[in-house]
């Protein structure tokens, strides 16, 4: 995992992508950095490198302009960085154009290096509004409202594409907008031109949502039998900090080939059937930690995953005719929450 501190920046420029007003304003110089906007850079660059909400990217070499571009032009070069720059805000801008109510910004387009690979890194600052004082020539104190402020170094930024420059895999952040009645990925669709998959986060929430509505359709009241299903995840995260589906699949279902046809045809859906993926965060595994089950009357239980594992202080008893009761044993305090 790369470190905020391994990240160098090596060049930057800003462009005006103001689709609002109708303007693009494409700056014919280098960003002279400093400390602060140094720091402002790399931590949105970081913020990215280790979000698990990031989609994984590729090309379409053949007919993506963006692709084109950067795989002629030279990075050492000042001309052509900031040449190439243009370029693609100025693709960019158009690709915003085809879509309704995408917000304007400011872009930097800046390169950096970390573990010896140098990346691309287009972050698309969107415009917050907010109010600021205001001195008149008389000297009068008032308060107005100001449209172009950027995200400030803390904020999470809902657009931004990281290029690794050495095999050109993309790590990308979108949102959908309007294009022709139908909502659209705008930046994957009609700027980069590429192949996108499900972000880690998302393929967490979709094999937790494939195993849950498996063990819900066939294992009825056997508490059991659905945190057992669950625990394999938590286990497998803390021990191996990554999922490899179909050797989930296996373990949970090789002793009932009917849930494993409904594993496979359901997580092949979201076409996850042969995906080993990692997350960048640990926190965007805490769900894992917890499992809740509601009963038939509306009762709600969490239980902590490390807690079922331990008998002495939570069983589960099952009778002939199917019913559970939930024993939860040795408890000194109850606070109402």
């Amino acid at each position: 995992m790369i470190a905020k501190n391994d990240i160098i920046i090596r060049k930057s420029i800003l462009h005006v992508l103001d689709n609002g007003r109708g303007d693009l304003i494409l700056s014919p110089a280098l960003l002279d950095p400093g400390p602060d906007l140094y720091e402002f850079i790399r931590s949105h660059i970081y913020r990215l490198l280790t979000s698990d909400d990031a989609k994984d990217c590729e090309f379409n070499k053949e007919t993506s302009p963006v692709y084109s571009l950067l795989a002629s032009w030279d990075e050492l070069d000042e001309d052509s960085f900031i040449e190439t720059s243009q370029a693609l805000a100025g693709k960019l801008y158009a690709a915003m154009g085809e879509c309704l109510d995408v917000p304007p910004a400011d872009l930097i387009f800046t390169t950096f290096q970390a573990e010896e690979v140098i990346y691309l890194a287009m972050l698309k600052m969107n415009y917050r509004e907010s109010y600021t004082h205001n001195i008149s020539d008389s000297g009068l104190a008032g308060i107005v409202k100001t449209r172009a402020l950027l995200p400030t170094a803390t904020a999470r930024i809902p657009e931004a594409i990281l290029i690794n420059l050495s095999d050109f895999h993309i790590k990308l952040m979108e949102k959908k907008y309007e294009a022709n009645g139908e909502k659209i990925n705008y930046l994957s669709e009609l700027f980069l031109v590429c192949s996108t998959q499900l972000p880690p986060k998302q393929k967490l929430k979709a094999l937790t949502k494939v195993i849950n509505d498996i063990s819900n359709e066939f294992d009825g009241a056997d508490v059991t039998a659905k945190l057992d299903t669950k625990s394999v995840l938590s286990r497998e995260f803390e021990e191996k900090k990554a999922f490899d589906v179909e050797e989930i699949g296996s373990i949970l279902y090789s002793e009932s080939p009917q849930k494993k046809a409904a594993f496979d045809e359901r997580i092949e859906k979201y076409d996850l059937q042969y995906d080993n993926f990692t997350l960048n965060n640990e926190n965007s595994a805490k769900k894992l930690e917890r499992q809740t089950l509601v009963t038939d009357t509306g009762i709600e239980i969490t239980i902590p995953m490390d807690l079922y594992g331990r008998k002495a202080l939570f069983d589960v008893k099952t009778d002939v005719s199917g019913k559970s009761t939930i024993i939860i044993s040795e408890i000194s305090d109850l606070i109402l929450k």
